[in-house]
């Protein structure tokens, strides 16, 4: 028989939209959080909530998700970030009889969690990618400027960063003899041209036979930080193109679960070429939820092994975390007019809070208190340089 429960490991604005969409539809809802100021611990739709102790492995999520079985009975698993979902990937084989689990094998989890192999296996699988450099210890970029990007989410905190811009080969030189013990921990990517308007994102659910059964395609209009940071402003846009391309990559990874696929279009060679997969539910689930398109609760049934059919999605509708976008822009050195008129631009639009959902207000406004103060405090520090 199945289950209207399920778990959501979440974590920051994933798993706020995650919570929100499973409560919508008609899902009894259990959070697990690692912290106690995580966003959806603020939700009035996280009434059941665990915590998972600081520095917890996989086996600690094994013994919550035990408990949770005693004490409220088989659910679906949904996670919402690199760690949690590489956590049940591991677990997933003891989880057999207890918990509905919608996963990729733990070695397409360990691929697409490790650029190198990731890019890798695209190249083999004849996904296009920008041109990319794998071994820095060895080779240096294919050309300047470079992104350099770490190889996993354990590796940020080695940068200090998401990713590092190299213009030109002193940089490199300087980048080579700054982190001449961890080379082998980045990799390098060409810029493709054009502006965020070029990037594209596809929010997907893969069955249990690595069948597309719900995709979303928004187009980034902004991201934070600006250009290579996550979506502030974006709208709901079919494509067809990234449609038929996120099936060859679901079938030629025998995925099976929700992700998270990105692109980006070179208007040069009028192109688009593959940025990343994350193996986890999108960012932006809650902007797919709001366009009609639920990925949590098409997991959630994938994962019982129930029907579901490809739906049909609300185009024009505009993503907005307004606190996050703004900042970055004044951050780039943005126009204040220009910023504004792309606002107005956008008035008419319906619009879908990154955090703020009025039936739910709390968890949007401590996230826009923080990233205020944040902003503040780093004009003060600025200021005084």
């Amino acid at each position: 028989m199945s289950s209207t429960k399920t778990v959501i490991i979440a974590n920051g604005i994933n798993g706020l939209g995650a919570v929100r969409s499973a409560a919508i539809a008609g899902l009894e809802v259990i959070t697990i959080l690692s912290d106690r100021n995580d966003l959806a611990a603020h939700s009035r739709y996280a009434k059941v909530k665990y915590y998972l102790p600081a520095g917890a492995r996989a086996e600690d999520l094994y013994q919550l998700l035990l408990e949770i079985y005693e004490q409220h009975g088989a659910a679906s698993i949904i996670s919402c970030s690199d760690f949690s979902v590489e956590m049940v990937a591991e677990i997933a084989p003891k989880l057999v009889g207890i918990h509905y689990v919608l996963a990729p094998p733990a070695h397409t989890v360990q691929l697409l969690n490790d650029k190198k192999y990731e890019c890798l296996a695209m190249a083999e699988y004849g996904v296009m990618l920008p041109d990319t450099v794998v071994n820095l210890a060895e080779d240096m970029p294919s050309s300047f400027p470079a992104l350099i990007k770490p190889r996993s989410h354990r590796d940020y905190t080695f940068l200090g960063a998401k990713n590092r811009i190299l213009h030109n080969e002193r940089e490199w030189l300087e980048f080579k003899s700054q982190y001449a013990t961890g080379l082998d921990r980045f990799i390098s990517q060409e810029i493709i041209t054009g502006q965020d308007s070029e990037l594209w994102v596809c929010n997907v659910t893969f069955n249990k036979q690595s069948e597309l059964v719900s995709c979303f395609v928004f187009q980034r209009l902004g991201t934070s930080p600006s250009h290579y940071g996550v979506t502030s402003l974006a709208l709901s846009c079919e494509n067809s193109l990234l449609v038929e391309e996120c099936r060859k990559i679901g079938v030629a990874l025998g995925y099976m679960g929700p992700a998270m696929i990105e692109f980006k279009r070179c208007p040069v060679r009028n192109k688009f070429f593959y940025i990343e997969t994350n193996p986890r539910i999108g960012m932006c689930n809650w902007f797919d939820t709001r366009c009609g398109i639920n990925n949590i609760l098409t997991s959630h049934k994938v994962a019982q092994n129930e029907p579901v059919a490809l739906g049909v999605q609300k185009n024009g509708m505009l993503f907005i975390n307004l606190s996050g976008d703004f900042i970055a822009r004044m951050e780039d050195r943005e126009s204040i007019f220009s910023v504004f008129f792309l606002y107005f631009r956008h008035l008419l639009r319906t619009k879908v809070g990154a955090t703020f959902y009025w039936k739910d207000p709390w968890p949007g406004v401590r996230y826009s208190y923080n990233n205020l103060r944040m902003f503040v405090r780093r004009s003060i520090n600025f200021l005084r340089k």
